[in-house]
């Protein structure tokens, strides 16, 4: 494409450095604006498994308690122009409950170029909201998030694009995606579950508790809100960053015996995509 912009395509190689470089931009903002964020979800495990990526894995997840994530969705895209925020609180287009961090000198596609949507190569950045100290109240909030993430699942994603996992869970995707995908936008927005799964995890932002909870994907993750309020350090990737003194359980309420390597025929990245960077024309 003489004098404009063409587009490259890239591999997996090639995303993961991209990812880092937005992973290292966002810790660097943090640190200047007085942010907390921390290693979550798979990055955190690949951090004290392996000092790096899950090797079948291929994504970044970053975690925030609910007001750092609020101070830094407030300040982020004030100060920068190449890296952006994405979440429902800043773009009515978004259709996620929780926010990225896009590098908007890519594309990216989920599951691909003709089916998926359009986005960029980006992290996910995962709010920790106040959890309820009575357990019965706890559970219904994790029996709301269950329900509504599914429903959110089966509206948002492409009607044929590949669900992940055994037999039984691809029938139960493709029983909720398809009557999902036939109602038109006008009368359910793509992001009217997200925003459910939202107002879900604010229920208790008002109130002094105990506890934190991550609302916002398949897990029922709850923890003292004491073990996060101590860090320590760990190796990703060559860099140091920081995690949580309450690691150990929160791995192990999100993964059971989180050191011990899965079964091979379980070792498949869950996301299946085509990245592109935008590149000068000669």
């Amino acid at each position: 494409m003489c004098g404009g912009l063409s587009v490259r395509q890239i591999g997996i190689d090639e995303l993961r450095k991209i990812q880092l470089e937005i992973l290292d931009v966002v810790m660097k903002f943090c640190e200047e604006h007085d942010i907390l964020c921390f290693l979550d979800g798979g990055t955190l495990l690949g951090a004290v498994r392996h000092k790096g990526y899950i090797p079948w894995d291929d994504d970044i997840d970053v975690g925030m308690l609910r007001p750092d994530y609020n101070k830094f969705m407030k300040l982020f895209n004030e100060n920068n122009t190449r890296y952006k925020f994405w979440s429902l609180e800043n773009d009515p287009e978004c259709i996620q409950p929780f926010g990225k961090v896009f590098d908007t000198s890519t594309e990216y596609y989920e599951p691909d170029r003709r089916t998926g949507n359009k986005s960029a190569v980006n992290i996910d950045i995962w709010p920790m909201d106040n959890a309820p100290d009575d357990d019965r109240a706890l559970k219904k909030m994790f029996c709301r998030q269950y329900i509504l993430r599914n429903l959110h699942a089966g509206r948002f994603l492409p009607m044929f694009a590949h669900p992940n996992g055994n037999i039984f869970r691809k029938i139960v995707a493709y029983s909720v995606r398809i009557p999902m995908n036939l109602i038109p936008v006008s009368v359910i927005p793509k992001n009217y579950f997200a925003r459910k799964i939202l107002k879900n995890a604010m229920i208790y932002s008002s109130v002094s508790t105990r506890r934190v909870g991550s609302f916002m994907g398949f897990h029922e993750l709850a923890m003292d809100r004491a073990k996060f309020e101590k860090f320590t350090y760990a190796e990703f990737e060559g860099g140091k960053y920081k995690i949580p003194s309450g690691y150990d359980e929160w791995l192990t309420k999100l993964y059971g015996d989180y050191m011990k390597l899965p079964p091979e025929s379980k070792r498949k990245t869950h996301h299946h995509f085509e990245a592109f960077v935008k590149e000068d024309g000669d």
